[in-house]
């Protein structure tokens, strides 16, 4: 699957309006947690996570306002994010694993393989 990212929170907040109905996936791959959420919730998580991007661009002086953490499969129809944290930041040819994963339940094992 193909993602693309998100040049603000703003835009991340604007998305999470038009989340389809569903069941949804978070996991936070990092905690090895994971739960089930609804739309209401799935649009309340994206809200927490828009915030904690805004905290780290805020405390962390190094960091550019243009830093993209946030990441859609498809922003015409937003099914499923990947997020990552400030771990992933550096010189690399790849991404470390996301920290966060967002997705409707149907699409979860797609994500997961990449």
């Amino acid at each position: 699957m193909r993602f693309y990212g998100l040049m603000s929170e703003e835009r991340l907040v604007e998305l999470s309006k038009e989340l389809p109905e569903g069941r949804w996936i978070f996991e936070d791959l990092k905690e090895g947690k994971k739960e089930t959420l609804d739309r209401e919730g799935a649009i309340q998580k994206l809200a927490q996570i828009a915030n904690q991007i805004k905290d780290w661009k805020k405390s962390l002086g190094y960091l550019s306002q243009g830093t993209v953490f946030a990441f859609v499969h498809d922003p015409s129809n937003p099914r499923a994010f990947k997020f990552y944290d400030t771990s992933s930041l550096g010189c690399s040819t790849s991404l470390t694993p996301p920290r966060w994963i967002l997705c409707l339940e149907e699409l979860y094992l797609a994500i997961l393989k990449g």
